[in-house]
């Protein structure tokens, strides 16, 4: 779980904060081990893929169509270190084992999800445009948690914009998910009970 906000601007601690919460308070929840990076710069992003081999890759902070903005390695507010998509699918799919599904939790990143379904994740998802931080906080928390009690990926973010929706937030339909060929979303669960 990746988190980069250099110039202080988006909550991405409280969206961790949130998160963790959410997915301890599940079902299947003690089944879920977390990384978090804060204030992750591009270190942080090829250490975490190598080194714990994540299942699922989340990032929160800014972005667009072509970018994510990670944080430079400085104790001061910076301007951040611009990765290209390209190079960040490459650093995604740096590993031998590849993870099941990436969630770019910033703003117009959905131009970006339709790659990653296809040549590094089978399951990826962004924001079709601008996302409101607390919507943000709100969609992946009952995303994630719905994950851990045991739910699709598909139902999953139908639970998460199905919470944004009902608290009043603006966006409930930009959560966008793309999928590989021959993947299914309704039929994708990441967390479920051990026999």
């Amino acid at each position: 779980m990746l988190a980069s906000s250099g110039e202080g601007d988006l909550r991405v601690s409280r969206a961790q904060k949130r998160i963790r919460e959410a997915v301890e308070g599940a079902r299947y929840g003690d089944q879920v081990e977390f990384d978090f990076r804060p204030s992750a710069t591009t270190s942080d992003l090829l250490d975490g893929i190598t080194r714990f081999r994540p299942h699922v890759v989340h990032f929160s902070g800014h972005s667009d169509e072509d970018l994510i903005l990670l944080e430079q390695d400085v104790d001061d507010f910076n301007d951040g270190v611009i990765v290209a998509a390209g190079g960040f699918s490459k650093a995604v799919a740096a590993t031998d084992d590849p993870p099941l599904l990436v969630v770019l939790n910033s703003c117009k990143s959905a131009g970006q999800i339709e790659h990653l379904a296809a040549a590094v994740a089978p399951f990826a998802i962004g924001m079709s445009d601008s996302f409101d931080d607390l919507a943000a906080i709100t969609y992946a928390a009952q995303f994630y948690a719905a994950m851990a009690n045991g739910q699709s990926i598909g139902a999953a973010h139908a639970s998460g914009q199905a919470a944004v929706q009902i608290e009043g937030l603006p966006g409930y339909d930009l959560p966008t998910l793309a999928h590989a060929a021959g993947a299914n979303p309704w039929t994708a669960i990441l967390v479920q009970r051990l026999h």
